[in-house]
């Protein structure tokens, strides 16, 4: 019994069974029945692009245990497995305890139950190299910016934004990937995982995102999720820590979910990040000190230093894998390229005369669905100002004087969701089972997508 136990609980999540074969890992877990509901099903698969059938046990159980510990948490369930590795459950303790104080309504009790808690040894320098988690947006690019020096490997995991089936799609991603890395001459890894697919993130939303900021995984679960998956990669390439680009930034507080004097909540955090760990490795939650203005002004010093523009991928929309260039996280790049003193059409956006007005249009019709992030990070625009360089023309100077004067609190307050997307919503969340589970999957797909 470890020590992240409080009693064993009723309910149970199981690993019961660990294959490995070459570069794929497979896990079966088991599950009461009272759990059914938040798994889609009973397999979770994670494959490499190198060979990790030499990775010991304990560390091979870190990514099945970091998608399920915390469904266990908010269920009051215990996780049964064979093996863990010693480091991992201490960090999980520490993970466990932020989660609780971040949503005290929803974590309060399961545990993990493992035969063997292991401690494996490590000569002094054998996990001396570095990585990180990179799709090439902001925030991963600005982390490999700060870290440049040490050369971290850039890794990119499909599951999550890019779902395992969507092939083409991750073709893309993966070469904006490797284009990058080939001008900095940074070694890659991709990893794909059944994320989204194993655990039903429809039902865990319906039971715990009123409670949240944002969904299941992105509220919860993505930090200890995403970098879990590295841990049979990190051990067999020697990478003694991994850097998780931050999304909030030091006193980012929203109103709709507080956690006072400690910023927003979010699924991943300093808190959360740099205490998962495995035998060698840690993770470290990256550039929680700057905003993301901040960021994109260190991105545009970073091409002006090495005289290089590159593809700054923020958009989820974009089928080609671009940038589509008329949705609001668009929009908010390419403004703070240009504010940074940068032309956003060399960083892969389109700019033009026209640009302008649409964008004060959007706002002023309300044609997005936007949330309090989304005034944050504008109205962290709005800090920056003045611009860092003299702007294009008339128009761009017209733009930044409805930017400075704009109240992006009130285009919140105007943003609400449709009456009829409310009522199905709470319809769905206080139905029994069998009516929730046809009722929310309508909602999910008709509901206005939220930027971030």
């Amino acid at each position: 019994m470890t020590a992240l136990d409080q009693g064993r609980a009723m309910s149970e999540i199981s690993v019961e069974s660990v294959a490995v074969e070459g570069s794929t890992v497979e896990y079966v877990v088991d599950y009461s029945r009272d759990l059914r509901r938040f798994f889609d099903t009973s397999t979770f698969s994670v494959s490499y692009d190198v060979d990790v059938s030499d990775v010991p046990r304990g560390v091979l159980t870190v990514p099945v245990l970091a998608q399920v510990c915390p469904v266990a948490w908010a269920t009051d369930s215990t996780v049964t497995v064979d093996t863990v590795d010693r480091a991992f459950v201490e960090g999980l303790a520490a993970v466990r305890e932020t989660l609780e104080r971040m949503y005290p309504v929803v974590f309060d009790g399961g545990g993990l139950d493992a035969e063997r808690v292991v401690d494996y040894d490590h000569a002094l320098g054998e996990f001396d190299g570095a990585a990180q988690l990179f799709s090439g947006g902001v925030d991963s690019l600005a982390t490999y910016v700060r870290h440049r020096e040490v050369d971290p490997a850039l890794i990119a995991i499909q599951g999550w934004v890019v779902g395992v089936d969507e092939t083409e799609r991750w073709k893309r991603a993966m070469g904006h990937v490797e284009q990058f890395a080939a001008r900095t001459d940074s070694p890659t890894h991709g990893i794909t995982a059944n994320i989204s697919s194993f655990l039903d993130h429809t039902m865990l939303n319906v039971h715990y995102k009123h409670h949240t900021d944002g969904g299941w995984y992105s509220g919860i679960g993505h930090g200890i999720g995403l970098l879990g998956v590295c841990a049979p990669l990190a051990y067999s390439q020697g990478y003694g820590v991994i850097h998780m680009g931050s999304t909030h930034w030091d006193g980012f507080e929203l109103d709709t979910v507080t956690w006072p004097g400690r910023g927003s909540p979010w699924g991943s955090h300093p808190s959360i990040d740099d205490n998962v760990q495995w035998a060698g490795t840690r993770g470290h939650h990256d550039a929680y000190e700057i905003t993301r203005q901040d960021k994109l002004e260190l991105l545009a010093a970073y091409a002006r230093e090495t005289d290089q523009t590159f593809v700054i991928r923020t958009c989820t929309y974009d089928d080609a894998g671009g940038n589509c260039n008329r949705c609001e996280k668009c929009v908010r790049t390419a403004t703070g390229l240009m504010l940074a003193g940068v032309d956003p059409n060399d960083f892969g956006y389109r700019v033009d005369e026209d640009w302008y007005d649409y964008v004060i249009e959007r706002f002023a019709e309300n044609d997005w669905a936007l949330d309090e992030h989304v005034r944050y990070y504008w109205e962290d625009i709005q800090a920056h100002l003045p611009p860092a360089e003299p702007l294009p023309d008339d128009s761009a100077q017209r733009y930044v004087g409805w930017l400075a004067d704009n109240d992006f609190a009130a285009n919140v307050e105007h943003s609400t969701q449709p009456l009829w997307v409310r009522v199905l919503r709470v319809g769905a969340r206080n139905a029994p089972y069998g009516i929730y589970e046809r009722l929310y999957p309508i909602y999910d797909r008709l509901r206005p997508e939220p930027y971030s």
